[in-house]
């Protein structure tokens, strides 16, 4: 078992002099078989009573060991809405702590209920397909389109690497695609300081920079699938770190973000986040190199290179590979930006009409 710690060796706020929280909730992440840790939740500072969060697959996979190893009551997870999250919230008042066991979707339910009731949260992720794992970002649907807002991150996470394993590709491919969106999202930030003041964190900064290195270089390194799950997984929990010393998901989230969003609010949810994130990020690469002058310089992060990572490890890499209308494309770059204009981006910088918006597609190789 691996354990890596956190609330001790992270900056605090005036160490960093950022101007952002730096909140350490999270104490430690271990690696490890769920045998090996869940029995220890005790001994680890978690109090009973226990409520399991999973929904009906991930229960198969992980919830059902961790509902006995704990001796606790399961709760299921049917849909990734407030309203779902709000109605289980409600059946677990009284609980002291709360284990979410799944993707995306149960995490961020059990990460809001656990806020809501005031327990402590315990994140046990299923698929390495998000960087939720450990922030305290909470995205789920309303009833026009997914809101994100924050919560609080959790005090321990478990990563039984067999349970990740297990995980099938598309969901592994969309972990990766939420990853490598930080090449965009990074830039978006220091625009966002450079052009209007935002406050900026360096301490966040080398945590997303962290990530980048850890995961490129894996890809490079053309390691197979098993080598790169946990290259990949401390990738995103180096982002999830990075969201909670901010309180905000601004390190991780810019206009390749955006244009997710957007195709949320079009299609509902049709594609794995990370890979209409990866969507995003080769449209906005493109738009960088075009319009910012402080682009990457960095052969490793430029946009022939985004597209050779894409190639190796299965993302999209034109429309027809995913199935998504040019047309569809096409507004969402135009429009995005209205879905939060107080986040600047290089699309509230330079706000793309039609034609704009063409050439952009084109560059980026998507067509």
């Amino acid at each position: 078992m691996e354990k890596l710690e956190f609330r001790h060796t992270l900056k605090s706020r005036e160490e960093c002099g950022c101007g952002y929280p730096h909140d350490r909730s999270l104490e430690a992440v271990f690696i490890g078989s769920l045998e090996e840790v869940v029995p220890r939740f005790n001994d680890l500072g978690l109090e009973a009573p226990y409520a399991i969060f999973y929904d009906e697959i991930t229960y198969r996979v992980a919830g059902r060991r961790v509902e006995e190893l704990l001796g606790a009551k399961g709760f299921l997870v049917t849909a990734p809405t407030f309203r779902n999250a709000e109605e289980l919230a409600a059946k677990v008042r009284g609980v002291e702590s709360i284990v979410g066991v799944g993707g995306g979707t149960v995490i961020d339910v059990a990460k809001y209920a656990a806020y809501k009731v005031g327990a402590s949260f315990v994140s046990i992720p299923t698929a390495p397909s998000h960087d939720g794992i450990v922030s305290p970002i909470v995205s789920l649907f309303e009833e026009y389109g997914r809101k994100s807002i924050l919560m609080r991150s959790p005090r321990l996470a478990v990563i039984d690497l067999e349970v990740i394993k297990s995980a099938p590709r598309k969901l592994v491919i969309s972990g990766y695609g939420d990853v490598l969106a930080k090449i965009v999202s990074i830039k978006d930030w220091q625009l966002g300081r450079e052009d209007v003041g935002e406050a900026y964190c360096p301490t966040a900064e080398r945590l997303v920079l962290e990530s980048l290195e850890i995961l490129t270089g894996s890809i490079a390194r053309s390691e197979g699938p098993e080598e790169s799950l946990t290259p990949l997984i401390r990738a995103l929990i180096n982002c999830g770190v990075a969201m909670m010393i901010t309180g905000s998901s601004r390190p991780a989230s810019g206009s390749e973000h955006l244009i997710s969003h957007y195709l949320d609010m079009k299609l509902g949810r049709k594609y794995p986040h990370g890979v209409q994130c990866a969507i995003g990020t080769l449209l906005m690469a493109a738009y960088h190199e075009m319009r910012n002058p402080n682009w990457w310089t960095e052969e490793r992060y430029r946009l022939k290179m985004i597209r050779e990572y894409f190639r190796r490890v299965g993302l999209p890499l034109s429309l027809d590979d995913i199935g998504l209308p040019r047309s569809l494309i096409i507004n969402a770059i135009i429009e995005a930006w209205r879905i939060r204009p107080d986040r600047y981006t290089i699309l509230h910088k330079y706000r793309p009409r039609t034609e704009d918006a063409k050439l952009i597609l084109k560059e980026s190789g998507l067509e």
